[in-house]
Parts: C-alpha cells; sequence; structure tokens
C-alpha cells in the first residue's frame, strides 16, 4: 500500500486558519476600541453639554437670587414707607383731637382743683394736681364723665397734705382716657 502523507496540507490549513483567526481577532480588537473611543467621545461631549446646561442654571440661579434680595430690599423700604405714612396719618388725624382734650380740660376742672402735672402714655392719660377738698376730685370725675372728649376716670390716690396750717390741700392721681373717632378721612 502507498503511503500518502496528507499531514502538510492540514498543517497549511491550520495556519492558514490560525492567520486569519489572529486577523479577525485583531479587527474585532481594533473595532471595539474603535467603538469604545467613539463612546467615550461622545459620552464626553454629552457630559460637556450637561455642564454647559448646569453652568447656565446656575447662572440664572445668581441672577434671581439677587433679584429675590432687591425685592426683599424694596418690601422692607415699602413697610417702613408704609408705617411712616400710617404715622403721619394718625397724627393728621389726631391734630384737632388735641386742642379738643385741652380744651374739654379746662372746661371739666372745677375751681379749688389746680393740676400741675398731665402725663400720657399709649391708652391713658395722668392728671396729678391738687385739690381744696375731696368733694371737688368727685366734682371733677363726673365731669370727665360727662365729658365728649374724655372717657372711663379712675382716681388712684388722694392724699391729704402736709400738716402745716398753710398747706391744706390734698394731691390727687387721676387716670381717664382720651376719645378716639373712629372715622377714617377718605381724602388721606
Amino acid at each position: 500500500m502507498t503511503q500518502i502523507n496528507l499531514l502538510p496540507w492540514r498543517d497549511e490549513l491550520r495556519k492558514q486558519r490560525q492567520e486569519e483567526f489572529i486577523i479577525s481577532i485583531a479587527i474585532v480588537a481594533v473595532a471595539a476600541v474603535a467603538i469604545m473611543f467613539a463612546a467615550h467621545m461622545y459620552l464626553d461631549s454629552m457630559i460637556a453639554e450637561q455642564q454647559d446646561k448646569h453652568r447656565m442654571v446656575e447662572e440664572k440661579i445668581a441672577e434671581l437670587n439677587l433679584i429675590t434680595v432687591k425685592i426683599k430690599n424694596i418690601q422692607k423700604q415699602n413697610a417702613i414707607l408704609q408705617s411712616k405714612r400710617n404715622a403721619i396719618q394718625k397724627l393728621q388725624k389726631s391734630r384737632p383731637e388735641i386742642v379738643h382734650f385741652f380744651d374739654e380740660i379746662a372746661k371739666v376742672t372745677p375751681e379749688g382743683v389746680f393740676l400741675t402735672q398731665l402725663k400720657q402714655g399709649d391708652t391713658r392719660i395722668a392728671l396729678t394736681g391738687k385739690t381744696e377738698s375731696n368733694a371737688r376730685v368727685s366734682a371733677f370725675m363726673r365731669n370727665v364723665e360727662n365729658s365728649q372728649w374724655l372717657v372711663k376716670p379712675e382716681l388712684n390716690i388722694i392724699q391729704s397734705g402736709s400738716t402745716d396750717k398753710n398747706a391744706k390741700l390734698s394731691d390727687f392721681t387721676l387716670y381717664t382716657k382720651q376719645w378716639e373717632s373712629k372715622v377714617e378721612d377718605e381724602d388721606m
């Protein structure tokens, strides 16, 4: 029998397939690297775009914060001006009331009662003075009750004067309130 040696042909085919395999692996590796590079470049461009958008949003937020601060400052100034305006309106409204108040004090003070001090707080008025008798203080309180501009008299203290024969006057303190009109002027 003759012997045919098929090994060199198979070796050549194996070498050829091995070379094709190595070439295809190299092509796939190069393609994978190219695809990864392209994906990396695409993602980098997307990240850069998002960072630009984020930067723009931060700039707009900073602008809005400045506008908000300006608005708050304007609101504070507006509140200050409004309180000043209200105070001026209140003073304008109470302007004739003080004249009526002092006129009424002169009218309701009976003879024998001498006012030494007049103190006005927020809502109360303290009338301190001297009197010849307690009956005159009672008349003073009745006059205040009947007054149009004074309301709610309260007697706090009546102290008899010193023991000198010349000092027959007693000290007193009377609290009252000034009547306030509730009508608002529309032209203010």
